[in-house]
C-alpha cells in the first residue's frame, strides 16, 4: 500500500543518523490510526527496528520508534518544515498535566526531526495513558492527542520480540537493554538522579505482594478467584506483582519501592486518567479521598464506567510500606446485563470492607 511505502521513507531518514543501517520493510501492521512497518538492515539482514506513525489534523505527523534493546524515539514531521539537516532542535515535552521534561531532537531531514527517548517506564506509562503530548519548540506549542497509544506500545513490544526470533537482532539505539515498552504499573518510574529499572523483576517483591493480595481476600471475604502468573494475564497486568482473577472481579497487589515513583498523587492521577481513557463508549465519574483506617492513612479513589448494561467499578488503595515505599491495592468488578448474555455480577464489596482489608493487609 501507498500509506506503508510512505511510512517506509520516512521512517528510514528516522533512522539517518542513529548508527542503524539501510533498512528493508519485513512486516506492516495497522492499529486504529497507527501504521506501523518492522525493519531488517540490508546489509545483515538482521532486524533493527519498528516504526509506527499517525498523521494529524495539522500535517504533521508523529511516529513512534522501538528498536532490538526497547529503546524507544519519537520523531515530528511535516511538509512544510525546513530544517538543516543534523541541527540539534532543544525541545520542552510534557503529557497531560504532567511535569514539563527537556528533551533534543535532531533534524534527520529538513521536514522530519527524532527525539530519543528515556528509557526508565515513568514516561511510558505516560505516554500509553496520558490523553495530549504537548511540545514547546522554543517558538510554537504543539499537541497530539495520544489516541490508542497503550496499544501501540503493546503492539511494537510484540513487532520487536517476534522479528527478533525471526531475523535475530541488530544493535539497537541504546547501550543497554531497557525494559520493555508494553509494561504499565508494574515498570519502575524514573527518579532524579537513578538510572530506572522493573521493580516487578525482584522475586522477593512478588512473594511478599502475594502474600498481601492473600491477606486483602482473607480479609475483606473475597473468594473464587485464582491467582493469575505474569505472562499468562490479561495485556495490561503483566508485570504486577500479584493478581487474582475470575470472570467478574481481578484484584491486584503491587509494591513501589522507596526511589521508583515521583509521589502517591503521580501515581493516582495516572491510574485515574487511565480508567476515564478506557471508558470511550459510556459516562465515567471517579473520585478520590485520603482517609484513616486502622490507624494506616489510606489514599483511595473509585472509577465508576457505565456503558449500556455493561458497567466497570474500579477501587484503589495506597498504603504505606512498613519497610518503605508504598503497596497499592486494587479491585475492578464488572457488571453485564442479560443483554451482554448470562448475567455477570461479582458479590459485593463494599468501600468500608475494602479500605479496612487494604489497611491491615500488610501487617
Amino acid at each position: 500500500m501507498r500509506l506503508f511505502r510512505l511510512l517506509a521513507i520516512a521512517s528510514a531518514i528516522i533512522f539517518a543518523g542513529t548508527g542503524i543501517a539501510a533498512a528493508a520493510i519485513v512486516e506492516n501492521f495497522r492499529l486504529g490510526g497507527w501504521n506501523g512497518s518492522a525493519f531488517t538492515e540490508d546489509d545483515s539482514g538482521r532486524f533493527s527496528t519498528c516504526v509506527a506513525s499517525a498523521t494529524y489534523k495539522s500535517g504533521i505527523t508523529l511516529y513512534v520508534q522501538v528498536d532490538t534493546s526497547y529503546s524507544w524515539a519519537i520523531g515530528f514531521s511535516a511538509p512544510h518544515w525546513d530544517m538543516e539537516v543534523g541541527s540539534d532542535i532543544p525541545l520542552q515535552y510534557r503529557i497531560d498535566r504532567g511535569g514539563w521534561q527537556s528533551g533534543v531532537a535532531k533534524a534527520t531531514s529538513k521536514d522530519l526531526a527524532r527525539m530519543q527517548m528515556p528509557q526508565g517506564g515513568y514516561i511510558i506509562t505516560r505516554f500509553r495513558r496520558g490523553r495530549t503530548l504537548y511540545v514547546y519548540d522554543g517558538a510554537y506549542n504543539y499537541e497530539f492527542r495520544l489516541t490508542g497509544t497503550s496499544r501501540l506500545m503493546a503492539r511494537l513490544a510484540k513487532c520487536v520480540e517476534q522479528n527478533i526470533a525471526r531475523y535475530g537482532a541488530a544493535p539497537g539505539m541504546g547501550d543497554t537493554a531497557a525494559a520493555s515498552p508494553s509494561g504499565g504499573l508494574g515498570q519502575k518510574p524514573e527518579s532524579q538522579g537513578t538510572a530506572p529499572t522493573n521493580t516487578a523483576s525482584d522475586p522477593q517483591l512478588a512473594v511478599e505482594a502475594t502474600q498481601a493480595l492473600f491477606n486483602l481476600m482473607g480479609s475483606a471475604g473475597l473468594s473464587g478467584l485464582k491467582l493469575i502468573p505474569d505472562g499468562q494475564r490479561e495485556e495490561d497486568l503483566n508485570g504486577l506483582h500479584a493478581v487474582a482473577a475470575n470472570d467478574a472481579r481481578t484484584v491486584v497487589a503491587h509494591i513501589f519501592s522507596p526511589g521508583s515513583y515521583q509521589s502517591e498523587e503521580e501515581l493516582m492521577s495516572l491510574v485515574v486518567a487511565d480508567s476515564q481513557k478506557s471508558c470511550t463508549d459510556g459516562s465515567f465519574s471517579s473520585g478520590t479521598e485520603r482517609l484513616t483506617e486502622g490507624g494506616k492513612d489510606l489514599y483511595t479513589s473509585y472509577a465508576n464506567c457505565e456503558a449500556g448494561d455493561f458497567q466497570l467499578i474500579e477501587r484503589v488503595a495506597i498504603v504505606k510500606r512498613n519497610s518503605g515505599g508504598i503497596f497499592v491495592y486494587g479491585v475492578a468488578d464488572t457488571y453485564v446485563g442479560e443483554g451482554g448474555g448470562a448475567p455477570v455480577s461479582p458479590p459485593e464489596l463494599t468501600d468500608p470492607d475494602f479500605h479496612a482489608a487494604a489497611a491491615t493487609a500488610a501487617n
